[in-house]
C-alpha cells in the first residue's frame, strides 16, 4: 500500500476519533484525552530509551489516570489564573526538556512529561467544566489546526521559496506559512458565520491557534533532528508517532483556552 494511501486512511481514522470524542462529549472526550496522554508519554519514554516498566507503562498510566479522575470524580472549577500558571509551567518544562534533550536525568524526564501532559490534561478539565458549550469550541480549534496544516502545505507547494528555519524544518516556507494562515483565517471566519456561530472574534482565536501550532511543529522537528530520528514512532502508519500527529496541539491548547476565557470575560 502506498504511503499516500496509508496517510489518508489512518489520518481519517485519527480525525474520526478526535471528532467523535468531541461530539460525544462528557465523559468520552476526557477518556480520549487520557488515552492520548498515555500514548504520548509512552512514546516519549521509548524515544528517551527508558526501558523499565515504570517509565514505559506505569508512569503513563498514572498520568492518564489523573485525567480519568478529573473526568469522573473531581468537578472543581479551574479559573483563568490556573490555566495561566499551567501554561507558564509548560514553558519552563519545555526549556528544561529541550536544553537537555539527550540528558537522561530525572529532571529532563519529568519536565518532558509535564510539557506533554499539561495541555492534554487541562484541555480535558476545561471541556469537563464547560461541557454545555465546549463541543463547538473544540471543533473550531481542531478544524483550524487541520485546515492550517493542509493550507500551509498546499500554498507552500505552489508558492513556497523561502524556508523559515532550514536547519530545523527545510520544507516549511514563509510563503506557505503566511499564505496558509490567511486562507485558514478566511475559511474559519466563514465556517463560524454560517455553521458554529460562536460569539467571540474567532479570527483572533484562529491567529492564536496558528501561531502556537506552528511553534509546536518546529519544536517537534527540532527534537527529532537532535535525536537523529525521522519520526517519533510508528503508531500511525503514514504519519509516524502520536507526537508527530499532535505536535501542533501540545503548544497551542493552553493559549487557545486562555485567550478564549479572556474574550468570554469581556463579552
Amino acid at each position: 500500500m502506498s504511503n499516500l494511501r496509508l496517510r489518508i486512511i489512518f489520518g481519517s481514522i485519527y480525525v474520526a476519533l478526535m471528532v467523535g470524542g468531541t461530539v460525544l462529549g462528557v465523559p468520552y472526550f476526557g477518556m480520549l484525552m487520557a488515552l492520548i496522554a498515555f500514548l504520548s508519554l509512552h512514546e516519549m519514554s521509548v524515544l528517551a530509551k527508558k526501558e523499565s516498566a515504570q517509565h514505559l507503562w506505569l508512569n503513563p498510566m498514572l498520568f492518564a489516570g489523573v485525567i480519568l479522575y478529573i473526568n469522573f470524580v473531581d468537578a472543581r472549577q479551574v479559573g483563568l489564573n490556573h490555566f495561566v500558571a499551567a501554561w507558564m509551567l509548560q514553558m519552563v518544562s519545555l526549556y528544561f526538556s529541550y536544553t537537555g534533550l539527550k540528558n537522561n536525568s530525572i529532571l529532563n524526564y519529568i519536565s518532558t512529561s509535564l510539557y506533554l501532559w499539561l495541555p492534554i490534561g487541562l484541555l480535558a478539565m476545561w471541556f469537563n467544566q464547560n461541557h454545555t458549550t465546549s463541543t463547538e469550541y473544540i471543533l473550531f480549534y481542531l478544524i483550524a489546526i487541520w485546515l492550517y496544516d493542509s493550507m500551509a502545505y498546499v500554498v507552500g507547494k505552489w508558492l513556497g521559496k523561502t524556508p523559515i528555519f532550514p536547519k530545523v524544518s527545510p520544507k516549511k516556507t514563509m510563503e506557505g506559512t503566511l499564505g496558509g494562515a490567511i486562507v485558514t483565517v478566511l475559511i474559519m471566519s466563514v465556517l463560524n458565520t454560517y455553521w458554529l456561530r460562536l460569539e467571540e472574534p474567532m479570527y483572533l482565536l484562529t491567529i492564536v491557534i496558528i501561531f502556537f501550532a506552528t511553534f509546536g511543529d518546529f519544536v517537534e522537528s527540532f527534537m527529532k533532528r537532535k535525536l537523529g530520528v525521522k519520526d517519533s514512532g510508528t503508531l500511525i502508519p503514514g504519519h509516524g508517532g502520536i507526537l508527530d500527529r499532535l505536535d501542533s496541539i501540545y503548544l497551542s491548547a493552553l493559549p487557545f483556552i486562555i485567550i478564549l476565557i479572556v474574550l468570554q470575560s469581556k463579552s
